[in-house]
């Protein structure tokens, strides 16, 4: 009987346990840090889910659209695809300068490189004709619907 005991207590302390982390991971999921990531990776990889993290003055211009039609006419001008113009960031330095209950100010930095092929980002960075581009800038997020939603102006849009 006092084996039962200490393994009902083991499997309560692990239950309480899983709880608490999946609590805090939903916390993070959640912050401004990581809708700007989210947001950030689906921009530059030019896909359309970035509206997700727009908030309803973003939507209500046709942003998102607008980007990725300009996106599609540059690539079309230059004779590629739409997929040629992806790129990846990486080096994300994502930073909080201001936060209040309703509003939140990010410093958003990163390099990006083209997203054409793995191959060619490694081959591409030993024969040094891979080109980088750093991006930088503020970007402004406010509580909306009970989550963090991207204002408008950011980036290039």
């Amino acid at each position: 009987m006092r084996k039962n005991h200490k393994l009902i207590s083991a499997i309560a302390v692990m239950f309480v346990f899983a709880c608490i982390q999946v609590s805090s991971v939903r916390a993070e999921e959640g912050s401004p840090m990581n809708v700007v990531k989210s947001f950030a990776q689906a921009y530059f990889i030019l896909d359309s889910s970035m509206t997700e993290y727009l908030n309803k003055d973003a939507l209500a211009s046709n942003m998102a659209d607008r980007y990725l039609e300009k996106k599609a006419l540059e690539a079309y001008n230059c004779g590629y695809n739409i997929t040629y113009m992806q790129k990846f960031p990486t080096n994300m330095n994502i930073k909080v300068i201001k936060q209040s209950d309703s509003s939140a100010t990010i410093e958003f930095d990163a390099i990006t490189i083209r997203n054409i092929n793995p191959v060619y980002r490694m081959i591409g960075s030993l024969i040094g004709v891979l080109e980088e581009y750093k991006v930088h800038d503020i970007i402004t997020l406010v509580k909306e619907d009970g989550g963090w939603k991207i204002a408008p102006g950011v980036f290039e849009m």
